[in-house]
């Protein structure tokens, strides 16, 4: 078993790849087949100083590399208070309080996930104590991410 089996593992060794000023956590989440049947799995959130607006969420299933989902951190945070997201990621918050749902939707399909609002809330926390909010364009480099672009095409 290596690191893309284990998301514990790739979060202890560092193996994802990205600088080490990142703030990640593995979370429970659950994947909500109906409102009776809900399957139980693993996420990993990671934050990243050098990508100051994004947060990825990679899923690990049986394939080598986990499924990643790219979006705005403070899509995240918005809909720790009121219903966010109008594409592809949608965020809220229940209405006993106690879970965050995240709609996920692609031309593949779409799942429904709830985790535990406290879980997420203090890994957001973490988050903007490396970068506080309104100050992500200090840590943003332009010339980096676009060699990175580049690269990749």
């Amino acid at each position: 078993m290596d690191g893309y089996d284990n998301p514990e593992k790739l979060v202890e060794d560092g193996l994802d790849g990205l600088a080490t000023s990142a703030v990640t956590a593995v979370l429970d989440l659950s994947l909500v087949l109906s409102p009776r049947w809900m399957v139980p799995l693993r996420a990993c959130f990671s934050y990243h100083a050098e990508d100051p607006y994004v947060v990825l969420l990679d899923f690990y299933r049986d394939t080598r590399k986990p499924v990643r989902w790219v979006f705005a951190r403070h899509l995240l945070t918005a809909g720790l208070k009121s219903s966010a997201g109008q594409g592809d990621v949608r965020v809220w918050r229940s209405a006993c309080g106690s879970q965050v749902g995240l709609r996920l939707i692609s031309d593949q399909g779409d799942a429904l996930f709830m985790m535990p609002a406290t879980a997420l809330t203090e890994w957001l926390d973490r988050t903007y104590r490396l970068v506080p909010p309104g100050e992500e364009a200090g840590f943003l480099d332009v010339d980096a991410s676009l060699d990175r672009l580049l690269e990749e095409s």
